[in-house]
């Protein structure tokens, strides 16, 4: 493959689209597993969960990994650990096998998550960046609706299992078509040394600009992840509804999130402060998430301030996705992929029980309140990141012939 072609591109997102969906396939399967291995529904939600662990603890050194290895070794790596995963769930007779295969995938996607955006960084330049990275921030609702459509086809039959076959092939694809990647080589003035290397990605994390970004990241991830797993609930206990067609609802309109990324890779090329329209994401963001828990609010109002949320947050994922390459390293875009991986695995593990609390407490003013400040946080933090990148650019002296 051409560096930085369109093919490259969409081979590198399929790794992303094999994440996402790594965390949504078991729940169509949540009866068939209970069933097979007896299973509570505590116990289940424990299992879907700790797929986020290895995230968690290996975000960091997975940087150390990608700089040192290169992002297409480790999506190779990554993509045959996601088969072997798939492989285990499909014979496994035990549940402490299924608890293996669950932790294995979670190890293969935090390197998916920091080698993809890290090839792309590599491989591109220009407005293809740009728009190669707005279409990255859409693996999540794209691959979480593909998780759910391949587990749901097998649910609640005897071949449930054959869910897993179908994502192992979806990782084999994907692996298959890394072996066409180019090879970005890696840089030669990396440190040997362990220690060494170390002390450079702590000092690639040192850049303010690169920490701004991180907060950034984080708060609109938070406000994503606490806002998905309360939305469903709320809406079922305000409207009355089942819980399985509270969910379907929240369900049909994430994949409005890529309109969102698709229009913020539209007009970013075009600006020369992304931070404005930032800006409008923020105001926006607050105003429908605000809207998505007012309790008197028709079914069909709920239904638009939703599809405004997630287009909105798809927007707002890839401002944040864009302005990656400005505030990494050049010399170790791993490091920064990996960071904001490591931000992303911290959100998923603190905010389900924060907003699932607001939600037991019963009172809607605290969602405000989360919204209102995720997003101001988050502001701040993307304004900052130019002011931050100008003082760390060194100046430069024109000198006469």
């Amino acid at each position: 493959m051409k560096p930085g072609s369109w093919m490259s591109i969409f081979g590198i997102y399929l790794f992303g689209v094999c994440g996402a969906s790594t965390v949504s396939k078991l729940i169509p399967l949540a009866g068939d597993i209970e069933g097979r291995f007896g299973l509570t529904g505590s116990d289940f939600g424990w299992l879907v969960a700790l797929v986020a662990l290895p995230a968690a603890i290996f975000a960091i050194p997975s940087g150390i990994v990608v700089d040192k290895w290169g992002s297409k070794r480790v999506l190779l790596a990554a993509g045959a650990t996601g088969v072997i995963a798939n492989c285990i769930y499909l014979f496994a007779q035990s549940l402490p096998l299924i608890y293996f295969a669950r932790l294995l995938e979670g190890l293969a996607i935090v390197h998916v998550y920091t080698a993809g955006p890290a090839l792309l960084m590599a491989t591109t330049d220009g407005d293809r960046r740009t728009r190669a990275m707005t279409l990255w921030s859409t693996y999540a609702p794209v691959g979480t609706a593909i998780g759910l459509g391949v587990g749901g086809l097998f649910a609640e039959s005897t071949d449930w299992r054959q869910g897993f076959a179908g994502h192992a092939a979806l990782f084999v694809l994907a692996t298959l078509l890394c072996l066409l990647q180019p090879t970005v080589e890696v840089a030669k003035q990396a440190a040997r040394s362990l220690s060494e290397r170390v002390g450079e990605l702590f000092s690639a994390f040192g850049r303010p600009q690169l920490v701004a970004l991180g907060v950034a990241f984080l708060m609109v991830i938070s406000m994503g992840v606490g806002a998905n797993m309360t939305l469903p609930l709320y809406t079922a206990r305000v409207h009355e509804l089942s819980a399985g067609d509270a969910s379907a609802m929240v369900a049909s309109v994430t994949l409005t999130m890529v309109i969102g990324s698709a229009l913020a890779g539209l007009f970013l090329p075009k600006l020369k402060r992304p931070q404005w329209m930032f800006l409008m994401v923020a105001l926006g963001g607050l105003v429908a998430g605000a809207l998505c828990f007012v309790p008197d609010l028709s079914v069909q109002a709920r239904y638009v301030a939703m599809i405004c949320w997630f287009v909105i947050s798809g927007a707002g994922m890839a401002t944040i996705m864009a302005a990656l390459p400005t505030a990494a390293d050049p010399a170790r875009p791993g490091a920064a992929a990996a960071l904001l991986n490591f931000t992303g695995a911290v959100a998923a593990l603190l905010n389900p029980p924060l907003w699932l609390g607001v939600f037991e407490a019963g009172h809607w003013i605290p969602f405000i309140q989360l919204f209102a400040l995720g997003w101001a946080v988050s502001l701040v933090a993307f304004w900052l990141i130019p002011w931050f990148a100008g003082r760390d650019r060194p100046s430069v002296v024109a000198k006469a012939d």
